[in-house]
């Protein structure tokens, strides 16, 4: 299991409800999304569960970057949990 943490920036005039709507129904292969929040009209964070590094590139390169609306994808941290 990985965690991805990511920082999503909207271009001005796109829709931030739409562009939410539009990152939930993605259909990630091994990946779902932990949590998508809106912070302004133009920025968005997300937890991104994933599988493996390999899903994890997949989701966010092929996926998720190109979703109209999306100027840019910041990767802030990709933790890989520990358990005790």
């Amino acid at each position: 299991m990985v965690n991805i943490y990511l920082f999503i920036e909207l271009l001005g005039a796109a829709s931030a409800d739409t562009t939410l709507n539009t990152l939930k129904d993605l259909e990630l292969a091994n990946c779902k999304f932990a949590n998508v929040v809106q912070l302004s009209d133009q920025k968005v964070v997300a937890q991104l569960d994933c599988e493996s590094y390999a899903d994890a590139s997949k989701a966010v390169l092929d996926k998720i970057a190109p979703v109209e609306g999306i100027v840019q994808t910041n990767i802030i941290a990709a933790v890989r949990p520990v358990r005790r």
